[in-house]
């Protein structure tokens, strides 16, 4: 296995450079289009060495029509939003900026490459991203990458050799997009009271250490509201559900999500589709603090780190197995796996301490619970959803990720503050990684 990018606490005065980076607006929640604009840059003491081979490889690595960041982001929105080049072919420059690459001044790098692409003719109004890309020789900063959480901007110092780490493009897009590093919950036993710790990262989304082949989370696709209504059943009652994997063709519901006092449970269906989860497989649940989407955390019933995604352990080993339980005793909440397939799991909630019904809901119902039933009731077949495309999610919209700049850079976590391009954990990828696209080297550190 190769060495992994690890993140590391960016400096203060990093953050503060940030805080007072200019930022173009966020777009409106209703816009279902994402305009990316890349731009090379060049020091006064420090040039891209051959700007014609590295403009080829950025227009590869960020609008190819496969395994790029628009195909990557194209796909797991299932058509909600789509992610396009901003203006020709979404690669502008070099431009010259009056300032030395020594510092890593994050802030002026924006500052002044905003201002000399308004002076090209190429307004901030006419992007919602900008990624800034520049020689990484001399500027020593102490991160991989960065992106502003809830903003529009990445940094991505670039090599001689003008590889990108694509796990850490896919990663710094999903900070954009307000994404809080995903991290995992220990709760042995599947208990959701007061046992749970915190113990490392997920290995279900590249926002957890999931690669970039690896899709987004059910919570972070309902953060970007990037499920369709019928995707997603939310039980004010007990009801047995019939899922289908996150993504992939199909109808029928994809994500449960589940009311748990002020936080909320989400359980979906991973599978392997098109290019994504190749090694995400099963029933994952979820927890959602006080129902902000952005910043769940995987539940992880296994009892020790030697049974779950630690180590060499296989990377579906805390996926919920047939007769897994999740259970609240003070909230009245229990969540039983009673199918769990490649194609669909049978999922029953109980809420109230009433006990789910033995049917799962017909598809026409998926949304919603079913009635109560009897306990002995004889199981139903699950319906098969038609294997139609998954709906394009037409009426569906961006939400708006972070306020209106690129400014939001601390969030809270279990009551402490941590800086948005902090964490110190190691990221380590499951996925599959193609030689062009690998990640940096092991000396690389990966910040937000």
């Amino acid at each position: 296995m190769k060495p992994s990018p690890r993140l590391c606490l960016v400096p203060a005065a990093v953050a503060a450079a940030l805080t007072a980076a200019a930022a173009a607006p966020a777009p409106a929640a209703d816009e279902p289009e994402r305009r990316v604009q890349v731009a090379m840059v060049n020091f006064t003491d420090s040039r891209i060495p051959d700007a014609g081979k590295l403009e080829t490889a950025l227009k590869d690595n960020y609008f190819g029509a496969k395994g790029s960041l628009t195909s990557y982001y194209n796909e797991v929105t299932g058509g909600a939003t789509t992610f396009k080049a901003a203006e020709g072919d979404g690669v502008t420059g070099p431009v010259d900026i009056d300032l030395a690459a020594t510092g890593c001044d994050t802030g002026k790098i924006n500052d002044l490459t905003r201002k000399a692409l308004a002076a090209k003719g190429v307004p901030e109004d006419s992007y919602d991203h900008l990624s800034l890309v520049f020689p990484s020789e001399k500027a020593g900063c102490d991160w991989l990458a960065l992106g502003t959480v809830g903003g529009g901007t990445t940094w991505m110092p670039i090599g001689a050799d003008a590889k990108m780490s694509m796990t850490a493009l896919v990663h710094e897009f999903g900070h954009n997009f307000g994404y809080s590093h995903h991290m995992r919950l220990r709760c042995p036993d599947g208990d959701l009271g007061e046992g749970c710790k915190e113990d490392g990262t997920s290995h279900k989304t590249p926002m957890g250490g999931g690669g970039w082949e690896a899709g987004l989370t059910s919570p972070e696709l309902l953060h970007n509201k990037w499920l369709t209504g019928g995707e997603v059943a939310k039980p004010d009652k007990s009801a047995t559900y019939t899922l289908r994997p996150l993504y992939g063709n199909g109808s029928g519901v994809r994500a449960v999500d589940i009311p748990l006092g002020d936080d909320r449970l989400v359980v979906e269906l991973r599978h392997e589709s098109g290019t994504l989860d190749g090694e995400i497989q099963g029933v994952h649940a979820y927890r959602v603090p006080d129902g902000d989407y952005a910043k769940s955390a995987l539940v992880d019933p296994t009892p020790d780190a030697d049974e779950s995604t630690g180590g060499d352990a296989p990377a579906d080993a805390d996926a919920l197995g047939a007769g897994a339980k999740l259970t609240d005793k003070a909230r009245k909440v229990e969540v039983e796996v009673v199918k769990a397939g490649a194609e669909t799991a049978t999922v029953k909630v109980s809420l109230d301490g009433v006990a789910a019904p033995a049917k799962a809901a017909k598809p026409a119902e998926a949304a919603g619970p079913v009635q109560d039933e009897p306990a002995d009731a004889a199981p139903e077949k699950a319906a098969e959803a038609p294997a139609d495309a998954r709906p394009a999610g037409n009426s569906t919209e961006l939400a708006e990720t972070g306020g209106d700049s690129d400014t939001t850079l601390a969030y809270s976590v279990g009551g402490g503050l941590l800086l948005a391009f902090g964490g110190a954990f190691l990221l380590k990828s499951r996925t599959r990684r193609s030689a062009a696209t690998s990640a940096s080297p092991a000396s690389g550190r990966h910040s937000r």
